[in-house]
């Protein structure tokens, strides 16, 4: 082997240094090293063309992430029962300038709140500027109830009753008048033919829901045939066309509030027992509410949907000891709650949960109570009446759960 000199053997030495240090470098600037963040490069303009549109640089990685599978679109209903302000609830509300009935709907309202379609059924037509107040047995009151109405969380209330024209005209135009002031919207009244026709629609999260509103009859007063507009006559024609025209108008959900039954029993009558299931039948009606019984009343599952049958009071001064022919369960309310879930394949949305919480009116001061969840009334009561309402929803065989 031929002998390098020392100058030689140095320059060598110094060149091996150098590549060993450049590959060290070089390592520790290699990206594939998943340990190691390279320094970033400061960003280039550059003029985009449709190449570079469609197809991404390899550098920039991927664009898009893989969808969350969310699941079907869905809402949920809170439905109640009368609000029948009688003279003692009234009188409750009474205060220095006015009327105020808000605190009666402390306990429930955070549940009311929490849905995305709260509805109420308005007994009690309301004056248009707090004259001429009466009570039973014919109703015009306080129109402060509207306020209460929009403090509990209502989006929508059913306005066809038996009391709807007692006080004639000026019961629908107060009425109207009152939850138009508020904001909460209402079916059942109207104030000229064009108004009647109209479809009442809301929407509830991703969904438009209709709200229909009929009644059996008028106890007190008569409508003039030349005003049958102001309030709607139960009729199954009538019922159906309006039904069809929501649809057509771009309901996804049609719901329909029915005052009917018979008073002060859990029992069906025969306009519910025949007209409740025909109506269910027609393609355009997806739920029925029930009410006027003054009792909570059975719910019903046929073919997929449901008729609850009837809602009870959920405030009134109802009681044994105010009525000789008011039963205890009179004192009775339920909140139904219901999920409606739209059909993937279908679009087709409808009912696919039920559940209640029951109710009681404390009549001490006219709360509605929360029955499972009160803790400074006595609780032997307030179990006797959790019971006697899961009972009544329960007696034809569909099995609501408490929430």
């Amino acid at each position: 082997m031929e002998s390098r000199s020392p100058l030689e053997r140095g320059v060598a030495w110094m060149l091996f240094v150098v590549l060993v240090a450049g590959a060290v470098v070089s390592i520790a600037l290699d990206p594939g090293d998943s340990d190691t963040v390279a320094p970033r490069e400061s960003p280039q303009v550059e003029t985009a063309t449709a190449a570079d549109d469609a197809t991404p640089a390899a550098s920039e990685g991927p664009t898009t992430t893989a969808a969350v599978d969310e699941g079907p679109r869905s809402f949920t209903i809170a439905a109640t029962g009368d609000l029948l302000v009688h003279e003692s609830v009234a009188d409750a509300a009474r205060t220095s300038d006015g009327w105020d009935f808000t605190s009666m709907f402390d306990s429930v309202a955070p549940i009311l709140s929490q849905a995305d379609l709260a509805v109420c059924h308005v007994e009690s037509p309301m004056s248009p500027n707090n004259a001429n107040l009466s009570y039973f047995p014919a109703f015009l009151v306080p129109r402060e109830l509207a306020e209460a109405i929009a403090y509990a969380g209502y989006d929508t209330c059913s306005l066809a009753s038996n009391h709807a024209t007692d006080a004639g005209r000026d019961g629908i135009v107060g009425t109207i008048g009152a939850l138009d002031r508020v904001q909460v919207t209402h079916a059942g009244m109207a104030l000229t033919p064009e108004a009647r026709d109209e479809v009442t629609l809301i929407e509830a999260g991703d969904a438009t829901v209709a709200h229909l509103s009929y009644t059996y009859g008028f106890t007190n007063r008569r409508l003039d045939p030349n005003e049958s507009y102001l309030s709607n006559l139960i009729d199954e024609a009538t019922i159906l066309d309006e039904a069809q025209r929501a649809r057509s108008a771009g309901a996804d959900f049609v719901m329909l509030s029915m005052h009917w039954g018979t008073n002060y029993t859990s029992e069906l009558d025969e306009l519910q027992v025949g007209l409740g299931p025909r109506l269910l039948a027609s393609p355009d009606i997806d739920l029925i509410l029930g009410h006027h019984a003054h009792m909570v009343q059975p719910v019903v599952e046929i073919g997929g949907e449901f008729i609850v049958y009837g809602l009870g009071n959920f405030l009134s001064n109802q009681s044994p000891e105010t009525c000789t022919e008011c039963p205890l369960p009179t004192e009775d309310g339920v909140i139904v709650h219901l999920t409606v879930t739209e059909d993937e394949v279908t679009g087709r949305w409808s009912v696919t949960e039920v559940a209640h919480t029951p109710t009681w009116v404390d009549r001490s001061n006219f709360e509605i109570v929360d029955v499972l969840r009160d803790t400074g009334r006595d609780p032997g009561l307030l179990q006797d009446s959790a019971r006697r309402t899961a009972s009544a929803l329960a007696f034809l065989g569909t099995t609501v759960e408490p929430r």
